[in-house]
Order: structure tokens, then sequence, then C-alpha cells
């Protein structure tokens, strides 16, 4: 094409990735200005039992080196049902020489290890994760779910080898993804706290969403690290005594949200109260920057029976004193353990929101923990207090334009209250999502 290659970039942008590969056998010409845009997003999700072309696209990658820098969005997702055993790949077409090679290269001191586990049929996709992992010097977005996390220490090792300087770093990291879910077949699985709060020491890193488990001691493995640059957080599964220790370091964190499971006590990474009283003072340092706040606290997860679960809820947020505040998700908490209605939104948010969300398992989910009788509330209920919000204006809440709720798909929610707030004169918006 006689083009300029701006002209030519222009339109392989508009050109949807499913065709680039054809693009590519044009000519090399063609071939040349269209790779950048087929490898600039790369997403492998494995689907039980089918897994993601790896071998194939690790295997070009590795004989032309230059194409891991085009490599900008990179995406390991998928999940494994609970007690699943762990899939085996059909390694009996695989030539492990130059991924052997590869890994040699590296002179980690796992080295040994990793290769055991690439020619073994249970773990050899996981060392072919690890080793696309640790090319990865431009990638800017890269998220890593639980397929390629539960039970395989492999990734995280690439991680913190990367981190410290063993492997090539991440020299344009700004959006991190490393997710996982809780195992209930396997504490041991769970037990995730070292590989994860190393990746609070990427100092690219902008947004980072991250599970990390709670330690019987909160050390920080090589001194406190410079937060500065983080301004977006999702973080699951930590209390609030040890995220404190996060925030206690963070200067510019604009958005948080945190969700938090209960599994039933007698582990050390449990606790048996949600205390708001200390989640508040928890969320003090954040006060003077924090724009977005989501809580989520779930009772339970796949496999497991809410209704066995037993969780005090005590204290209330007080918010009032976060002045930046505009975008707020949290649950309905209630008034005292004895008096199971809801506090008075405005009580406790603050003056700036615009965006107030409630949950569904604020309103009349049975797995919401809390000791007041979530049975007895009903979803007319929430009325009065949308009308409270109304009547506090504009001396509270003067710049709330839109409370949302939640209502997990429940049709009926929506039909019960949708109706009445339509003949409410709220000077806000109702929206249910």
């Amino acid at each position: 094409m006689d083009a300029p290659n701006e002209i030519i970039d222009q339109i392989l942008s508009s050109i949807p990735r499913s065709d680039l590969p054809n693009i590519c056998l044009l000519n090399r010409s063609l071939k040349h200005s269209a790779e950048p845009f087929l490898y600039s997003t790369v997403t492998l999700k494995y689907k039980y039992p089918k897994f993601p072309p790896i071998v194939a696209l690790l295997r070009t990658l590795l004989r032309r080196p230059a194409l891991f820098d085009h490599l900008d969005i990179v995406s390991l997702k998928g999940s494994i049902a609970q007690r699943t055993p762990t899939p085996s790949m059909n390694t009996s077409t695989i030539l492990f020489d130059e991924f052997i090679t590869a890994i040699k290269k590296t002179k980690v001191p796992f080295s040994d290890i990793w290769i055991e586990k690439l020619k073994a049929a249970n773990t050899c996709f996981y060392a072919l994760a690890a080793l696309l992992i640790t090319h990865l010097s431009k990638t800017t977005h890269l998220t890593i779910e639980d397929a390629y996390i539960n039970g395989q220490p492999l990734i995280g090792k690439v991680l913190q080898a990367k981190i410290s300087g063993q492997l090539p770093k991440f020299e344009r990291l700004t959006e991190l993804r490393h997710v996982k879910r809780r195992d209930v077949s396997s504490i041991k699985n769970n037990h995730i706290f070292e590989e994860t709060i190393g990746l609070f020491y990427l100092p690219t890193v902008v947004d980072l969403e991250v599970s990390v488990t709670n330690p019987e001691v909160f050390r920080w493995p090589a001194g406190e690290p410079d937060l500065e640059h983080l301004t977006s957080l999702k973080i699951g599964w930590l209390c609030e005594p040890f995220l404190a220790k996060i925030f206690a370091l963070t200067r510019n964190l604009k958005s948080l949200e945190w969700s938090w499971e209960h599994h039933g006590a007698g582990n050390f990474w449990e606790t048996t109260v949600i205390d708001f009283h200390k989640i508040s003072d928890t969320l003090q340092p954040l006060r003077n920057t924090l724009e977005k706040l989501r809580l989520f606290f779930w009772l339970g997860c796949d496999d497991e029976l809410a209704d066995n679960l037993e969780m005090t809820v005590q204290g209330n947020l007080r918010l009032r004193d976060f002045t930046r505040l505009i975008d707020l998700d949290i649950p309905l908490t209630s008034r005292s353990s004895k008096d199971w209605r809801p506090l008075a939104l405005e009580d406790y948010a603050p003056d700036s929101v615009e965006v107030l969300t409630l949950p569904g398992t604020a309103l009349n989910n049975d797995s919401y923990p809390g000791d007041w009788d979530i049975d007895q509330f009903e979803y007319e209920e929430i009325i009065p207090l949308l009308q409270s919000l109304a009547n506090a204006r504009p001396a509270k809440l003067p710049r709330l334009r839109l409370v949302e709720i939640l209502d997990g798909g429940w049709q009926h929610a929506r039909r019960a209250i949708s109706g009445m707030v339509a003949e409410l004169d709220l000077g806000f918006d109702v929206q249910f999502v």
C-alpha cells in the first residue's frame, strides 16, 4: 500500500482483529504494519477443560522476540470449578527444547523446578504462562485470574523475580489485576499473602486489583514501599488491621473498592465481626484524597451455605469528613445491635457525594451479615430512606444527583419500589441497575 504510515495505521486500527492475520499474509509491508495491532491485545482465556492456544503463541514470540514489545494489554483469564482436579495438558505433541532453552536463559534459582513443571502434563500450562509473563516488559495492562493462580505458585515466583530484578522488569505497567477466588477444598491454596503483597512494590502501577489473604503477622518483605503513585485500589479478603498498613502509605489514592468474604470462624485469617467504627478509622488516612469508595461484604461463596455462618455487625460508618468523596457504594448499616432499622444515609455520607449506590445485600438478601433480622426488612422500607435524603437537602448531601439500587436481577424488587419512587418528588434520580 503506497500511503503514509499514519494513514495505514489509521486504516488498520479500524479493521477487526480477527481480520488482521489475513492482512499479514498479503505482503511483507502490510505484515510489518499490521503486527503491532494484531499483538497489541492478547487474551488467553481458560475454559475447562480446554486450554487456550498458548503453545503456538509463545513459540512464535520466542522465535521473534521483537513481537513481545507489541503486547500492550495481556489478559490471562478463567476459573476452575470448585473441587475440580487440576486438568492435564496433552504434551505428546509439544517440542520442549526451545521452551527449556528460554527458561535456562532466565538463570533464576528456581529454573530446574520450572523445567520439571513444564514437562509435567498437569503443570505444563502454568509453566508456559510463567514464561510468557517473564518476557512482558512493555505491557501496560496485565490481568491474571484464578485459573492461573490457584495452587500454582510458579507464576507468583516469576512476578516476584521481575519485581526484584532477577528477571526483566515491567517498564510500563500501569494497570494490574491479580484476582483469586477462595478454594473451598484446599486451605493451603488460599495462603497467598507472600506472593501478592510484593505486587505493591511495582513502581509504575497506578491501578491495582489484588486478592490478599490475612497473615498471622503483617510484614513488608522489603521495607515499606512508596505508594504515592497508586491512585486506584481494588482489594479483596484483607481485613482492616492489615489494610491500615497499606493506607498509611498511600498519599494519592482516589478510588477504593474493598470486597471481603466471611467463611466461618476458627482460622487466624477470619474475623467474626464487621465493625464499621473500625473500618471508618482505617479509612481515615484517605479522607483528603478519596473520591470513590465501594464496600462489599459477603457470607460464604460457592459450595457454602450462608445460613450456617454467623457474623456480627456493629458500629456505623463515619464518613462525613471525607470531603472529596463523590461516588459512594456501601451497605446499609443498622442503628444498633438491637435496632435493625437502617441508619439514615445522610447521617454518615459526606455532603460532597453525587452518586450513592445501595447494593442488593443492603436491601433484602438473606446472606447479608448482621445482628438485625434482615427477614423483617421489606423493600418498601427503602422509601423512607430516600424520602429522608430528600428532606435533608440542601443542608446535607446538596450535590446528590443519583441513587442507584443494585437489585441483583431481582425483578420483584424493581417492581415493588419503582412505582412508589416515581410518585415522590426527591430532587435526585433513582435507578435500578
